[in-house]
């Protein structure tokens, strides 16, 4: 999975590059900041994937970046995710030793704060290209459900997110235009259930989909 994200990294800073090379034109403008509202679809990852292992949709990100000098801005995301599966007949081993044999049903709810900093390749273009980086910390709860019993953890967590995207606008000077972007998300929050399941650094991938409000 890093390798694809390097990958992915290296296309668009080439592909950036190649553009920036180009004659500047009178197209679009330079924004003063900028505003996002997207829908974000999770893959997890490593030992997450080991408890949730569909990919999910269910999730949005809030984001406001606020541009310092040339292509360079600094902002936040705040973000809800959710993740979750349904498994066949395992058993539930508790920590007073009982066990429980039965259908069970896992989820995650994610709600992360991060502060981002990132670099546009182009701003003043009608498609910009970007990398950035969100760093801050994520509040999980993790559920087990087996019969009428719901076990749930709560945690907080540090985390780092590396993402490439772009942004598009919709016209010349469209106050409006979409975001598209793709990342990879590390944090050291856990799961842990008696003896059942240990795991700790929690990974994922996000995809990224959205609306966004050009402030010039």
């Amino acid at each position: 999975m890093k390798k694809i994200f390097i990958a992915i990294l290296a296309m668009v800073i080439t592909v950036s590059v190649a553009k920036a090379q180009d004659t500047p034109s009178s197209l679009g403008f330079t924004p003063g900041s900028y505003y996002t509202f997207s829908w974000n679809t999770t893959f997890t990852m490593g030992d997450f994937n080991k408890w949730v292992g569909n990919a999910s949709p269910a999730g949005f990100d809030l984001g406001g970046r606020y541009f310092i000098k040339g292509g360079l801005v600094a902002g936040f995301n705040i973000l809800w995710q959710r993740v979750s599966q349904s498994y066949g007949y395992e058993t539930y081993y508790g920590e007073d030793g009982g066990a429980i044999t039965a259908t069970n049903y896992r989820f995650t709810w994610m709600v992360p704060f991060q502060g981002v900093i990132a670099y546009h390749i182009m701003p003043g273009k009608m498609v910009s290209p970007y990398i950035g980086l969100g760093i801050g910390g994520d509040y999980m709860e993790h559920h087990l459900m087996i019969q009428e019993y719901d076990i749930y953890k709560t945690r907080w967590d540090f985390s780092l997110t590396p993402e490439v995207g772009a942004l598009i606008k919709f016209g010349n000077y469209s106050s409006w235009g979409a975001l598209v972007a793709f990342n990879y998300k590390w944090t050291t929050n856990k799961i842990e259930f008696a003896n059942n399941w240990a795991s700790k650094n929690l990974q994922m991938m996000n995809l990224k989909v959205g609306l966004v409000l050009i402030v010039r």
